[in-house]
């Protein structure tokens, strides 16, 4: 994890400046709602698999017939989900003409779902092996900062920006997951539309769970982009990049854990329970340090990453920089809800907070801008926690009799 988000952060020092800079307000807030838009789309096509696939991975280990039969299920599933996604929103927008502010730059950041298609991130939990995907994002996020040096250079090359972001990750997820079969002796081979269709119907309200998260972290900035111009939306964009990658934490946190507590809560419930106490008050914690650190230096880490002051900038990043905190409250929950595979109240949980989260964003960013949308994610984390844990005590998943 450290290694993920220190590259992450690296990348971004370097890379958002430049692109702030070369492209100007505009154009770089374009940028950032083609590539919400698409990364709202690459939850289609990982379909909840992130959520389910390593614990049922980790719980076939030692027999790889079945390992490579639901690895194959999934990449299969994931490669046409990205494929139908890509030819309907082409139609939208070459058809309809859909997205005209932004068409070329949409059109060519499909190439995102491919790339998120490849990316076996699910196999790598399940086997315990996450150490494998720090070392290929840091391979890929050097293949994109070096192309946007080469080929970014006015606002006219904002089309690129995205593009080269998902032609980097396409490459290099190609070939660990090439590396992951071969390691692990796995043998692709293309599963019939039946199975497809039994992974999708099976997955339905793990995928129903996961849009509805996705719509709290990125719906907000699609919602911003019809009430403010695109300048203010560009400065927006250069806070809520910090903001994004510090969101990452918990989550980082959550897929670092989520193998070991799968096994100890099937093997162990009191170890369970301490091994996810101490988990969750060190990222307490640590994401507690992190955004009061980030409030405290906000001022010069804007100013570093749009090449100068922007005051509107670094007060949004103010308020956003103790997302991860709040998200952090929630991560306990989580663990409890998917090492039980209790996807019901996964779903009940996340839409009740993602149709709140758009309520309160439309009102805020309608009323205060990016102000009003930066607080009204924060109370949508809040609201996230209150509701997972009501829903927890109240279907009695506190402990391994839960899903019995």
């Amino acid at each position: 994890m450290s290694l993920n988000q220190g590259v992450n952060v690296l990348v971004a020092v370097v890379i958002t400046p430049l692109l702030y800079q070369n492209l100007g307000e505009g154009q770089f807030g374009l940028v950032g709602l083609g590539l919400t838009v698409v990364m709202f789309l690459s939850v289609l096509v990982n379909y909840g698999f992130h959520l389910n696939g390593p614990k049922r991975l980790a719980l076939t280990l030692g027999d790889t017939d079945k390992q490579q039969e639901l690895v194959n299920e999934i990449i299969v599933t994931k490669l046409m989900l990205s494929v139908v996604l890509s030819l309907l929103i082409l139609i939208a927008i070459y058809g309809f003409n859909f997205f005209p502010d932004y068409s070329s730059i949409l059109s060519l950041s499909l190439v995102i779902l491919l790339g998120e298609a490849l990316f076996p991130m699910f196999i790598l939990q399940g086997l315990d092996k996450l150490s494998l995907v720090s070392i290929a994002n840091a391979i890929s996020k050097l293949f994109y900062l070096i192309a946007v040096v080469i080929v970014v250079k006015e606002g006219s090359d904002a089309k690129w920006v995205n593009f080269l972001f998902g032609a980097s990750s396409v490459i290099v997820n190609f070939g660990l997951l090439v590396f992951v079969y071969k390691k692990w002796g796995l043998r692709f081979y293309w599963v019939n539309a039946a199975k497809v269709f039994i992974r999708i119907k099976e997955n339905f309200q793990f995928f129903l769970s996961t849009i509805g998260g996705h719509l709290s972290v990125h719906g907000g900035y699609i919602i911003l982009s019809n009430f403010v111009s695109e300048v203010e939306l560009g400065r927006y964009n250069l806070a809520q990049r910090v903001a994004f990658l510090l969101r990452m934490i918990p989550v980082f946190l959550t897929q670092s854990i989520l193998q070991s507590a799968s096994r100890l809560y099937h093997e162990n419930e009191s170890d369970f329970n301490e091994y996810l106490s101490k988990a969750y008050k060190s990222g307490l914690a640590l994401t507690f340090a992190v955004g009061l650190g980030f409030a405290i230096t906000s001022s010069y880490i804007i100013r570093i990453l749009g090449g100068e002051y922007v005051d509107y900038s670094a007060n949004v990043l103010r308020i956003l920089c103790f997302i991860p905190f709040f998200g952090m409250l929630n991560v306990a929950n989580m663990i409890k809800i998917l090492v039980a595979e209790r996807k019901e109240i996964l779903a009940k949980a996340t839409w009740v907070t993602a149709v709140f989260m758009l309520v309160i964003a439309m009102l805020g960013s309608y009323y205060f801008g990016g102000y009003g949308l930066a607080v009204a994610l924060l109370l949508s984390e809040v609201l996230s926690f209150a509701v997972h844990y009501y829903l927890l005590k109240r279907y009695c998943v506190l402990s391994n009799d839960g899903d019995k």
